[in-house]
């Protein structure tokens, strides 16, 4: 009889140990690069979802929404509260999104984003786990979506959550940098800030680029991640040059 070979048990604990030591190298790398490509399909279904929606509401309010719901009369915007109802009643909210870590801004250099056209920790759940928010400020109705909640990294602007409004033809306006500012620019406008609140500044030239420290960086990322191109460099991707 041929004597059948057999592996030795020192043999396959020596296997086993340099298999796990192949997946602790590579598994990071793999998760990395399937990530970006889960958040733009996320995004992309948000984007889906939101402009959907605003069909409807349209279709119930009638069109002309700016107009007849971020119409400030000099003492507050009267009838807010309605057009709230109106997207919250047709996104079906099942519950809250309660956020117990710190949101950042798209650059990660601060973790005390301030947006007053949306909300860094939109509250309203979703039924397919997306959080959001409408508000109305600065004669804008503005949108606010996490394409993967709030218990869900990275929660991060601009790269899961994201910010719209409703323009003037009631079609979804993905928010989109107007301006860069520089470091000097950005200390200009903190003079307008009242207390040194630092919210005018945070957020102005509605920024989204990996070169701004400003608090509200990110509020105009939406753009480019609907058409996919870094803002810093338009021969790059977005999803896949996202600020590490």
């Amino acid at each position: 009889m041929v004597a059948k070979k057999a592996f030795t048990l020192a043999e396959v604990l020596v296997t086993l140990g340099v298999l796990g030591v192949v997946a602790a190298i590579t598994m990071p790398t793999l998760i990395g690069g399937t990530k970006p490509k889960e958040l733009e399909a996320q995004f992309k279904k948000a984007h889906s979802l939101l402009s959907q929606v605003l069909v409807s509401v349209v279709n119930e309010k009638g069109i002309g929404l700016r107009r007849t719901f971020a119409t400030y009369n000099g003492v507050t915007y009267a009838n807010a509260s309605e057009i709230y109802n109106a997207f919250y009643n047709n996104l079906k909210i099942v519950g809250t999104c309660n956020y117990t870590t710190k949101v950042k801004n798209y650059s990660k250099t601060s973790d005390n984003p301030f947006i007053d056209r949306g909300t860094p920790y939109p509250n309203k759940l979703l039924s397919n786990g997306m959080c959001f928010n409408v508000s109305v400020c600065a004669g804008q109705i503005n949108l606010t979506i996490d394409i993967n909640g709030a218990k869900k990294p990275p929660n991060t602007l601009g790269h899961d959550i994201f910010f719209f409004d409703v323009d003037d033809n009631d079609s979804l306006n993905p928010k989109r940098m107007t301006k860069l500012l520089t470091d000097d620019e950005v200390e200009e406008t903190k003079k307008q800030d009242a207390a040194g609140a630092e919210n005018i500044s945070s957020q102005s030239g509605d920024p989204c680029s990996a070169k701004s420290g400003q608090r509200g960086n990110g509020l105009g990322c939406a753009y480019y991640a609907l058409i996919n191109k870094n803002p810093d460099d338009s021969s790059k991707t977005y999803w896949d040059n996202l600020p590490k």
